[in-house]
């Protein structure tokens, strides 16, 4: 089963795993940004990301794994991504406004890794539908389409090429990603719930042609915020 995480954005903070409604957080409400971790490189191991100098996450993450969401400070950040024997692998800075939300993403292949955040637009979904956005982080992937039904919602996104919102009515929804030049189906992200003013990200991971001894093949994670 996908872990799902959101975030609650008002007076105050709430952050709480879709699995375990008891494991919530209570942040009071500051200057802050609101970030994802995601390890989406195939065969890297456990990975660690820091912020300036300090370690976010203090247990390691596993490719496929997403956690989050956590609090920053505004302002200029510089973020690491360390092995497990704190080896610097990648850095990205990147500049944080008052509540704003990103996704850090650890992407590529082991040997060609890199940091990728993702800052999202400023949406506001109605109290009738969900918006979604559909980000592109497949390796070896040609351009990307995503379909829902007979309907393209996004259409040839490279590698790490973010989409525009798309709303939604609430409800059920099949999603479809083909490779854009050649129509062939890589994959079917079946029967996600889309719940009303709720702002969903769908990533893609995992090789499209998986090399010798490698079970990442092509798929998807998301996660969602009010």
């Amino acid at each position: 089963m996908k872990k799902m995480y959101f975030l609650i954005l008002s007076l105050a903070l709430f952050s709480c795993s879709d699995d375990d409604n008891d494991d919530c957080y209570y942040y009071e409400n500051r200057d802050e940004a609101y970030g994802v971790l995601a390890n989406v490189s195939p065969n890297s191991g456990d990975l660690y990301f820091h912020s300036d100098e300090n370690e976010i996450n203090s247990n390691p993450i596993n490719y496929g794994n997403t956690f989050g969401f956590y609090n920053f400070y505004t302002g200029s950040r510089l973020f690491s991504l360390l092995n497990n024997v704190g080896d610097t692998l990648a850095t990205q800075e990147v500049l944080l406004s008052d509540n704003q939300i990103f996704g850090a993403f650890a992407v590529n292949t082991f040997d060609q890794i890199e940091l990728f955040i993702s800052i999202e637009a400023n949406v506001n979904p109605n109290s009738s539908h969900a918006v979604v956005r559909f980000i592109n982080l497949s390796p070896d992937s040609s351009l990307i389409t995503v379909s829902s039904g007979i309907s393209v919602v996004a259409d040839n996104l490279a590698f790490k090429e973010v989409s525009d919102f798309v709303e939604f009515e609430d409800g059920t929804f099949d999603f479809t990603f083909s490779d854009s030049s050649t129509g062939q189906i890589l994959f079917t992200d079946t029967n996600v719930d889309l719940y009303p003013n709720r702002i969903y990200t769908i990533y893609t991971k995992g090789f499209v042609a998986p090399p010798s001894g490698s079970n990442d093949t092509f798929s998807t994670e998301h996660y969602w915020h009010y």
